[in-house]
């Protein structure tokens, strides 16, 4: 138990050392740009003392425009460089939709012959209106669309097609390709 207050004590006491020392940190900048010069290198230590408990004790009447946040304690606490900004990961561009009116009409005819022109087909080895494989989907970039053919779009599936076959299969019979 004893222990438990201690800790919370101590945790406490951090926490205010580092939101009084934030404050003066944000105060001391503004007051130097109009402060008198500084004395010697022989000052005197109880002047140093002097000034620095005027400071802690003026920040705390100080204007909310010069107190420092209380994200910056935290950040402080948490081992964080004070100042720094969180990076945030930028998502990838989506991939672009190339498919050219006649591409469309050439794998349309594939789709008739595959699947009877349903483009969300969804059989237990063959997915979406041309027929891929849930493993050549995977392979050719199919999952940067969806987890399968049939969840994409027909112009996606084209798209995947192509890489597997550059060129639609001749239909003439509706042999597999």
């Amino acid at each position: 138990m004893r222990t438990r207050i201690a800790l919370v004590a101590i945790v406490s006491i951090a926490l205010i050392t580092v939101t009084l020392l934030s404050q003066l940190v944000s105060v001391q900048p503004a007051r130097a740009a109009n402060a008198a010069p500084r004395p010697s290198v022989g000052s005197n230590v109880h002047s140093t003392h002097d000034r620095l408990t005027a400071d802690i004790t003026s920040s705390s009447h100080a204007t909310s425009t010069t107190t420092a946040p209380p994200q910056l304690g935290i950040a402080l606490l948490a081992g964080k460089p004070a100042g720094t900004k969180e990076v945030v990961p930028v998502p990838p561009p989506a991939p672009t939709d190339t498919v050219t009116p006649a591409q469309r009409a050439a794998w349309e005819r594939v789709a008739m012959c595959e699947e009877g022109g349903n483009w969300h087909a969804d059989g237990g080895r063959f997915s979406g209106g041309l027929g891929i494989t849930r493993a050549n989907w995977a392979a050719y970039g199919g999952l940067q669309y969806a987890s399968e053919g049939a969840l994409a779009t027909p112009d996606q599936q084209i798209m995947v097609a192509e890489h597997i076959q550059s060129y639609p299969p001749d239909q003439g019979g509706c042999r597999g390709w």
